[in-house]
């Protein structure tokens, strides 16, 4: 998936990268601004960002999945990673437990009230090695 403008975000297979992005419309018009006086080869290279080894490649897929409506279709999971999520991510079954997901035989959903909440669902689901990089920690 390839995101364009600013505050985009970007994934290959074993990257994920991003811009700078901003909520407040100062913010944005300044990053628009400088996004549209940037030279072509100043696109050629990511502001944020880090590669992604196999590990974060499966949680990658299933913080993309489960946020959505259809949720992870496990058989696609396992057949692609040759492990099943539910093994690989425990916090799947506190989601479960917690009534925020239902899982069957091969699928996890959020319900309506993981839906709801899934702003909060998507941070408990990233790596520690991720919470790190967002602190600053572990550099770009």
């Amino acid at each position: 998936m390839v995101g364009l403008g600013c505050g985009a975000r970007s994934y290959t297979r074993q990257l994920h990268y991003a811009s700078e992005y901003a909520v407040g419309a100062g913010g944005v018009r300044g990053i628009i601004a400088d996004y549209v006086r940037r030279e072509p080869a100043e696109f050629a290279a990511a502001d944020h960002g880090f590669e992604l080894d196999a590990y974060e490649q499966r949680r990658r897929y299933l913080l993309q999945s489960l946020l959505t409506a259809d949720g992870l279709d496990g058989d696609r999971c396992r057949h692609r990673f040759e492990s099943l999520a539910r093994d690989d991510f425990p916090e799947l079954a506190a989601l479960v437990e917690s009534g925020l997901a239902i899982a069957d035989a091969s699928h996890i959903r959020l319900t309506t009230a993981g839906l709801e909440r899934s702003d909060a669902i998507g941070p408990y689901l990233f790596s520690e090695a991720v919470r790190d990089r967002m602190r600053g920690s572990a550099g770009r």
